[in-house]
């Protein structure tokens, strides 16, 4: 995309090489919109974009990324592209804005909805995602300066939970937490006396790969004995957690849980803090708004509420099958040869799957040769890997391909596809023609 002097335009120079070369490439690819941006060419140009995404994900691929989701239909209709749009700042009854009286009920309906599927008093639903709860509650509860306790990074600790993320913005000391890699889990003997080195006045537990419930009553009496709070981030666990499934984290002890809205739970972006305690949900909800947050995405609500009740009305249906289907394809893949994370233990007792893909070249080789084949998923460190080694493991969620309708057959042809790719040399050409035909059996079916 050449600028009139005919340079490509200065997007992130910053970037690191790989993300450069692909934005020249793309940005080359749309010098013709350069020259004339006209609103009938953009609109064309946006829509194919959009357009051979979704063919590629929602027709042709299998969506095994611990990341993603797609709402029900009823969600979908539920969602407001005209609400979105419009302003709404403040509490019903005491808003900046006049004419909002209709939402008022989608601003009392959602909240106590979310609050009473994880087990809460009180549900703040209005940031934008799980990155900026984690910040309205770092902002509640911490000052610069202070030290956080967080998860490692090779053993799923977030990047909203580390220094390169939000607790640098808050300007907030960072330290991991000791880990005991047999367990999947903090160390709990070395706990206690690390947090009295460390002083932290917030610990956060909750991780982008958890296959296995944290010890979090153990946690807190330690956190609590040090006179720190616990905050475990289930963005990823959340549709479990609604479900009654997994864990109850704030029943179990943790003093604040924050989570996305869409993953596991499958509800629209966003993010929410909830907490039994009035003068925690005081805090954060007032870090919230006005402290990051004025005008929000009103038109959330509506699809939120929907997905809440739609878990509530299923008595966990969709998460057993969530966790059912990771076990089944976890146990496929240990059998075609993969080295499948936690095989001693049943592989998982969420929808997560871990692969050590070490001997496959690394994590992220593993992840692009499968993407080439139509299935897409991501990499990710995993805890016994060594300081500063590259990510070495592949990362499964199989939130999607349930909602998607691929059952035990389907996910066993998945895990000998993957096999045949990575492990037997397959042409990746041949391995998504037969992803394809999976997914059209699934749609049919």
């Amino acid at each position: 995309m050449e600028q009139q002097d005919g340079t490509v335009p200065h997007i992130a120079p910053w970037a690191s090489p790989d993300a450069r070369a692909r934005i020249t490439e793309v940005a080359a690819g749309l010098a013709g919109l350069w020259r004339d941006p006209s609103p009938g060419r953009v609109a064309q140009a946006v829509r194919e974009a959009l357009d051979e995404h979704a063919r590629q994900f929602d027709d042709q691929g299998i969506v095994l990324y611990a990341g993603t989701n797609v709402m029900s239909e009823a969600a979908r209709r539920a969602a407001g592209a005209t609400v979105s749009g419009r302003p709404s700042m403040g509490w019903p009854g005491d808003k900046y804005q006049s004419g909002l009286d209709h939402l008022d009920r989608l601003e009392v309906l959602t909240p106590a909805l979310v609050a009473r599927l994880v087990g809460a008093r009180f549900a703040e639903v209005r940031s934008h995602s799980a990155t900026m709860a984690n910040l309205a509650v770092y902002t509640a509860l911490t000052s610069p300066g202070d030290t956080i306790a967080v998860l490692p990074e090779r053993a799923g600790g977030h990047t909203s939970h580390h220094a390169v993320g939000v607790p640098g913005v808050r300007g907030l000391r960072v330290v991991d937490l000791p880990y005991d890699v047999d367990a999947y889990d903090v160390d709990l003997a070395a706990l206690p006396g690390f947090l009295e080195r460390e002083r932290p006045r917030l610990v956060v537990i909750g991780a982008s790969l958890l296959l296995f419930p944290h010890r979090v009553a153990a946690i807190r009496e330690a956190t609590s004995a040090a006179g720190a709070h616990l905050l475990y981030d289930a963005s990823h666990m959340a549709g479990l957690v609604a479900a009654g499934r997994f864990q109850r984290p704030l029943a179990e002890g943790a003093d604040l849980l924050t989570f996305s809205t869409y993953k596991s739970f499958g509800g629209p972006p966003g993010g929410v803090i909830a907490t039994d305690d009035p003068e925690l949900a005081e805090r954060t909800s007032t870090a919230v708004f006005p402290g990051l947050t004025a005008n929000y995405d009103a038109g959330r609500l509506a699809p939120l509420a929907v997905t809440a009740a739609e878990i509530m009305g299923d008595g966990g249906a969709y998460a057993d099958r969530c966790i059912a289907a990771a076990r089944t394809l976890a146990a496929a893949l240990h059998e075609e040869g993969f080295a499948v994370a936690g095989a001693d233990r049943g592989f998982t007792d969420s929808h997560h799957v871990a692969v050590d893909a070490a001997a496959l070249g690394g994590g992220r080789a593993a992840m692009a040769r499968l993407a080439e084949a139509g299935v897409y998923l991501s990499a990710i460190g995993l805890p016994w890997q060594a300081p500063g080694e590259p990510d070495r493991g592949l990362r499964i969620g199989t939130q999607e391909v349930v909602r998607r309708g691929l059952g035990d057959a389907e996910l066993r042809q998945v895990a000998a596809l993957m096999a045949d790719l990575l492990l037997r040399d397959a042409d990746p050409r041949t391995v998504r023609k037969a992803v394809r035909r999976i997914r059209e059996e699934a749609r049919s079916a």
